[in-house]
């Protein structure tokens, strides 16, 4: 079974065409060369793949953060 953040960093690869094995997790998103701008692209495409409407309040820092939000939106909703 796939992790969320296993799903997340292939849709980044597909996405923004970043290699998984150099998406660290614990990395900001700034060093994947994603602005303001692409970070939101992001958040809107990995929602619409969930399915969730994530809290737009939140800051996000890397991409452990932005799996532990969609997993605890997930839960929310069930």
């Amino acid at each position: 079974m796939t992790t969320t953040l296993e799903t997340i960093q292939q849709r980044i690869a597909e996405k923004f065409g970043i290699a998984t094995a150099d998406l660290d997790p614990n990395r900001p998103f700034s060093d994947f060369g994603l602005d303001s701008l692409g970070l939101i692209e992001l958040l809107f495409d990995i929602g619409e793949y969930f399915d969730v409407d994530l809290p737009e309040d939140r800051p996000i820092n890397n991409l452990t953060e932005l799996a532990a939000l969609v997993d605890e939106t997930l839960a929310a909703t069930i």
